[in-house]
């Protein structure tokens, strides 16, 4: 941890549904997940709530769940590594769904939402 990246966490994914027809909840799970990376340095910011384009085009309709931003240093982790809709987990316990996994020559920047289920 230094004073850019405070944060630790961890990176798994979730496993793709199996079966057909009546399979039962088919969410994610803490404990169906594979772990991809763990012990890494991060910053965390919320970054905006997304704005939600209703059918009907009402004025009052609320904004979309924030997006939540992770940044990673660039030799941390090799590029290819963290794909979209892996879970990021802090160093509070907070979970995060990748919505946008993006490398570049900063390291990564990932846009994710909080889950809020625990």
């Amino acid at each position: 941890m230094t004073f850019i990246y405070p944060r630790t966490i961890a990176v798994t994914r979730p496993q793709g549904q199996t079966g057909v027809g009546d399979v039962g909840y088919s969410g994610v799970l803490e404990s169906t997940e594979t772990a991809v990376i763990s012990g890494i340095p991060a910053n965390i910011q919320l970054k905006t709530a997304q704005s939600r384009q209703t059918s009907g085009g009402l004025p009052a309709a609320p904004p979309g769940p924030p997006v939540w931003r992770v940044f990673i240093p660039l030799n941390a982790v090799a590029k290819g590594v963290i794909v979209d809709r892996d879970i990021v987990t802090d160093d509070l316990g907070e979970r995060y769904q990748i919505i946008a996994a993006y490398w570049n020559s900063m390291g990564w920047n990932i846009a994710c939402i909080r889950l809020e289920a625990r």
